[in-house]
């Protein structure tokens, strides 16, 4: 990915390599307490994240059966994203939590609202929102995994910090997606418009007991 240009934010250093190279800066201080401040809606935010995502890969393998590197990857991601549900209703079950509903995400919306149409543009927009998705849940992931270390919960620390690694993963797949399927677009250069566009987002959200 080029660098940013002069007028655009440098990005943070916590980003540590590659894997999520999209984002420009970190969730600003203080989203951890909240998260840990009502653990119970954190984690069943985080249910419904990973719901959404598997609904949003087998999306994507709907609308384009004639893709087949896309429609493998979309399978074996729903497939991730099913497994990481289970398991995050397993950890809350044991904590004697039911799944709370499901509340509006602005965080996704703001981001899905800047899609542009159909065709390769519509697609890389639509692959490149779900990279982004997904690198914020790698940082969001990764500071819930080490603030339950720190106030003791290693067993469910571990656990986010193993889903974190799985979320960069991810972010890199619908990266090269892109690359890949949206021959003749920009795809680099809209990374990095739609990043600032959820830069934007992170920075003027309220910390909420939520993954997003």
């Amino acid at each position: 990915m080029s660098p940013p240009a002069a007028d655009q934010p440098a990005r943070d250093p916590f980003v540590p390599d590659e894997r999520v190279e999209a984002l420009l800066i970190a969730t600003p201080p203080g989203w951890e307490e909240v998260a840990l401040g009502n653990l119970h809606a954190t984690m069943s935010d985080h249910a419904h994240a990973e719901k959404k995502a598997a609904l949003s890969a087998l999306s994507l393998l709907n609308a384009n059966p004639a893709r087949d590197e896309l429609v493998y990857k979309m399978g074996k991601l729903a497939r991730e994203e099913i497994r990481h549900l289970d398991q995050v209703i397993g950890h809350m079950r044991r904590r004697g939590w039911s799944l709370l509903a499901d509340r509006p995400d602005r965080f996704a919306g703001a981001l899905l609202s800047e899609r542009r149409g159909g065709g390769a543009e519509g697609l890389c927009d639509r692959l490149l929102v779900a990279a982004l998705i997904e690198a914020r849940s790698w940082e969001r992931l990764n500071l819930l995994g080490r603030a339950l270390r720190s106030a003791g919960d290693v067993e469910l620390g571990e656990f986010y910090g193993e889903l974190a690694r799985s979320e960069a993963g991810h972010y890199r797949v619908f990266v090269e997606l892109a690359d890949a399927e949206c021959p003749g677009v920009d795809v680099h250069g809209r990374l990095s418009e739609l990043a600032q566009v959820e830069a934007g987002v992170i920075a003027d959200l309220p910390h909420e007991p939520r993954i997003h």
